[in-house]
């Protein structure tokens, strides 16, 4: 099942080095007067989707193998419901770490990463997920999107 093995390569990249709360507060420059939301996440089960309503924009101050541990949690919510505000945020910044991440993972778990995306765009499509900007994204699962 697909679900299963994209929870397993987020589980392979728990805890994150930097969860959504210490993203907001890096964003911030170190206040964290808009990071009141405490969070613990060991496992991508315990991230909610109130957690990433309140932490939407942070994902471009994530390790790349922060965003991995955040797939699952990402996926799950928006096959329940595809009006996810920080989808494009996570996008943008999938996108960007790509490269990397491919690089370190294997053959296997780019297949389950490129299923987890292809899951989004088959939920999606782009009418909910800024598709065109991320390039990357596109080519990995094999669609092309243009505005």
């Amino acid at each position: 099942m697909k679900f299963e093995e994209i929870y397993k390569l987020s589980e392979k990249f728990g805890p994150p080095k930097i969860d959504l709360r210490r993203g907001r507060i890096m964003d911030d420059y170190g206040d964290e007067s808009h990071a009141k939301l405490l969070i613990s996440h060991e496992n991508p089960n315990e991230v909610k989707r109130a957690e990433f309503d309140y932490y939407a924009w942070v994902y471009a101050f994530l390790e790349p193998e922060d965003l991995l541990f955040y797939l699952y949690p990402m996926v799950r919510e928006f096959v329940d419901n595809q009006e996810l505000e920080c989808i494009d945020s996570y996008f943008y910044s999938m996108d960007k770490a790509l490269c990397k991440l491919v690089g370190k993972l294997s053959e296997d778990e780019t297949k389950v990463l490129a299923n987890a995306f292809e899951v989004i765009w088959e939920h999606g499509g782009d009418d909910n997920a800024d598709w065109a900007q991320c390039k990357n994204l596109q080519k990995l699962i094999g669609v092309k999107v243009e505005w």
